[in-house]
Parts: structure tokens; C-alpha cells; sequence
């Protein structure tokens, strides 16, 4: 599938892992450009502060409301620069995936507001410091 870009993995009760993996955060990310997404891949695996699995990187918000059918995210980490031309996409996983929380990034800082009215439960700008975003990703979990 297009924009897919990393293995999509099996929800813990699927896999039939243990209680313990069972209780961690799905996190999807939805990232353009290629650095920012590798970097946040590796953010995300390495840091120990809240129990997170990332299911999936996108490139792109193309059929967004289905992958996360698929893939059952409990979070979305997701470029604001994406997202911002395609208000319908955020509206219709606002009324589709209500239990899915959305943690809006961006380079430019004052979107933070635009943001949040338009159905984001978090922002973190790009140039904050990466324990700003595990901060704002632990007060989602």
C-alpha cells in the first residue's frame, strides 16, 4: 500500500503475547519528510518513558481512515503540514476512531492553536526538544 513504510504488526491479543505487551500504546506515525520520520522512529523505539509499539509510518494521510482500521493505533503522531490541507480526513477519524488520540506535530509553532480547534489533543512543535514530545505522548497513554 501506498505510504506505508514500515511492517505492520499484529495487535498483542492477536499475536497472543503476554498481558504485559497487551497494555502497550499503538502509536501510528504520519510523518512527510524522510529524516523527521526516521528520526522519530528511533525516538520512539529507544526511549523507555511510556510503554509504546510504533505500527506503522505513513509518508501520507492517502487512505488514512482505513489503515487505522487495520491497524488499530491508540495514537497518531501526525504532521500538521499533512493534515492542515485535509480537514476532512482529521474530521472523518474524529467521527470514526473517537478513542484515538491525535498528537499534532509542526515546524511552525503558532499552528498549535489551529491545531487543537480543528480536533488534535496535543502539538508539539519540531523544534522543541524530543523530551517535550515523549512528555506530550506520555500524557496521551
Amino acid at each position: 500500500m501506498t505510504g506505508l513504510l514500515m511492517r505492520q504488526e499484529r495487535s498483542a491479543h492477536e499475536s497472543g503475547s503476554s498481558p504485559a505487551l497487551a497494555s502497550m500504546s499503538r502509536v501510528l506515525v504520519i510523518e512527510a519528510h524522510p529524516d523527521v520520520r526516521d528520526a522519530l522512529r528511533v525516538l520512539l523505539q529507544r526511549q523507555h518513558t511510556a510503554p509504546l509499539e510504533v505500527v506503522g509510518i505513513l509518508d501520507t494521510l492517502d487512505s488514512l481512515p482505513d489503515i487505522i482500521a487495520r491497524l488499530r493505533p491508540d495514537l497518531l503522531l501526525l504532521d500538521w503540514e499533512l493534515a492542515a490541507s485535509q480537514k476532512a480526513t482529521l474530521a472523518t477519524i474524529r467521527a470514526r476512531f473517537p478513542g484515538v488520540h491525535i498528537l499534532a506535530l509542526s515546524v511552525k509553532p503558532e499552528m498549535r492553536q489551529t491545531a487543537l480547534r480543528a480536533g488534535a489533543d496535543a502539538f508539539v512543535s519540531k523544534g522543541e526538544p524530543a523530551d517535550g514530545l515523549l512528555q506530550a505522548l506520555v500524557a496521551l497513554t
